[in-house]
């Protein structure tokens, strides 16, 4: 009986301690493969790479949200996108060959949490790697990525009538300064 207790309570402070470290990885991750295009602080660069500070936390609030995440992770992104008023068509690869399920898991709780995408995402649940797994399963093209992004944001429009169009939209409203009548 001792034995057991001793067993289970090392294995729950392994975990304890690994749960700093999934952090940690999750911002070196980012770097190695996300900061160059969407900026160290998620602003990305208008016009060539989106902003991701901000709709992440949102999106992880949703199944089909935390889906298209993993997804464009996964397997990329490939087709016409607006945000703030600026119109992106280019391709974001996948990292699906170079990110385990774990790596997966620990870069969106890292980014769900940063920046404005905490005002939603810290109170979203934490990814699991059965949850990567299930999408990795999936084998998407960058396109049908696409299609889920605007299936997503159909739901989230849906949500806050009046906000898209209307400046009311976090993640599509202009730019500061930019608004109707400006």
């Amino acid at each position: 009986m001792k034995r057991g207790f001793v067993v289970v309570l090392l294995s729950s402070l392994t975990l304890l301690g690994a749960a700093p470290a999934l952090a940690a990885d999750g911002a070196a991750l980012y770097q190695t493969y996300c900061a160059s295009c969407h900026q160290a602080d998620g602003q990305g660069i208008p016009g060539t790479y989106p902003f991701i500070d901000g709709p992440i936390g949102r999106l992880s609030t949703l199944p089909e949200g935390r889906e298209f995440l993993v997804a464009s992770v996964l397997f990329g992104l490939k087709g016409q996108m607006v945000q703030r008023g600026v119109t992106y068509d280019g391709v974001m690869p996948g990292f699906a060959a170079a990110m385990s399920d774990e790596e997966v898991v620990a870069l969106l709780n890292w980014l769900k949490t940063q920046w404005k995408n905490a005002n939603f995402g810290a109170s979203a649940p934490d990814y699991t790697p059965e949850e990567v797994a299930r999408v990795r399963a999936l084998s998407l093209k960058p396109e049908e990525v696409m299609a889920k992004l605007q299936a997503v944001e159909q739901i989230l429009h849906a949500n806050n009538p009046g906000g898209h169009g209307q400046g009311n939209c976090p993640d599509h409203a202009p730019p500061a300064g930019r608004g109707p009548g400006r």
